[in-house]
């Protein structure tokens, strides 16, 4: 397991020690990212779905940093956000103890995708806290009265 990186190893004569690695658990920006491709096969409108689900989940303008963590060598396709939006979430963000470089452009989602947000909502839900099994995977077949 030391091998794999899952355990570190450390002596501590006659013993030695196996501690558990730091998880390797991805971000929210990697899994909107990926979710977002495998919902939308065309890959433009998955990087316009991604912005705005994170502009959804974070209240506020996305920066072209933190878009890049989501696995799209594009930058947010989107509208540049407006000097107060872009104000705002720096000033949140710089509270929180992150620095965000003047020279980094944010985004605003400049189309909505109510639909597929909820599904990716889910789709993060269910599988990122193991709750595949809970859900019904029939379909139903007879209108309900």
């Amino acid at each position: 397991m030391t091998d794999l990186k899952l355990l570190k190893e450390k002596d501590v004569p006659p013993a030695k020690i196996y501690i558990p690695s730091k998880s390797t658990r991805k971000d929210i920006y990697e899994i909107v990212g990926e979710k977002a491709q495998e919902i939308l096969n065309d890959s433009d409108e998955a990087n316009r779905l991604t912005l705005y689900c994170l502009s959804r989940f974070f209240e506020r303008a996305i920066f072209e940093q933190e878009f890049k963590r989501t696995g799209f060598k594009d930058e947010p396709f989107g509208r540049v956000a407006t000097s107060e939006e872009r104000q705002e979430a720096k000033k949140f963000l710089t509270v929180m103890g992150f620095k965000i470089a003047n020279s980094n452009r944010a985004f605003m989602p400049d189309k909505e995708f109510p639909e597929e947000h909820l599904l990716l909502m889910e789709s993060v839900i269910t599988e990122e806290y193991d709750l595949t099994h809970l859900v019904k995977e029939t379909k139903q077949t007879r209108l309900s009265v």
